[in-house]
């Protein structure tokens, strides 16, 4: 019988070929396998990325939209128009507050202002939400109001001995004061005449 150089007959030989072959065929699949796996994470992990973004884009949006429709509610409160009313009628005795007491009614209307707009100028400073909505909703009448109020505050600090108080309602005024050419020259039917409205 013959024998190969090994010692094997040809049929262990086959069998011992097909096995490596076999073996070999395995670990090529396997090899395939770890490929598909790799590339399968990485598009997960891309994925993963894509959604994160969108999902922080659509959060700002949504925080963006709440803080709106919260300075649209605080500028549209029936007490806050009654105390812009208030300070407006009473104006020299705000602006001469530093030479004698102002009214508890009158007092009163100036903390609500005071605050509201202290708070809404911490929101335009952050960019929660944008100062061009500000200044067109309100920017004439929050100028006017920190131009009666300014010596309130003064006066307010002065005694606190705290420069800080109010601060970004003064940094607000400024900022509108500092950015006239955001100011519309014409009015918005005028500027946004040929405005259309959305398709369903």
């Amino acid at each position: 019988m013959w024998l190969s150089a090994t010692g094997a007959t040809p049929e262990v030989a086959s069998r011992s070929l097909s096995k490596r072959c076999f073996i070999l065929n395995a670990m090529m699949d396997l090899q395939t396998i770890a490929n598909i796996a790799e590339i399968l994470g990485a598009f997960l992990v891309i994925t993963g990325v894509i959604f994160g973004i969108i999902q922080i884009r659509y959060y700002r949006a949504e925080r963006h939209e709440n803080a709106t429709m919260e300075i649209m509610r605080s500028f549209q409160s029936v007490e806050f128009t009654n105390a812009l009313r208030m300070i407006n009628e009473f104006q020299t005795e705000c602006l001469r507050c530093n030479e004698r007491p102002i009214t508890p009614e009158l007092q009163e209307a100036v903390l609500l202002i005071t605050t509201t707009l202290e708070s809404i100028g911490l929101m335009v400073y952050r960019r929660l939400v944008p100062f061009r909505l500000v200044q067109q909703l309100m920017g004439g009448s929050i100028q006017a109001s920190w131009a009666i109020l300014s010596s309130f505050v003064e006066q307010t600090r002065i005694n606190t001995s705290r420069p800080s108080v109010y601060e970004w309602f003064q940094w607000l005024a400024e900022q509108l004061d500092r950015y006239p050419e955001f100011q519309d020259e014409v009015g918005a039917y005028q500027k946004y005449a040929d405005w259309k409205p959305e398709r369903d």
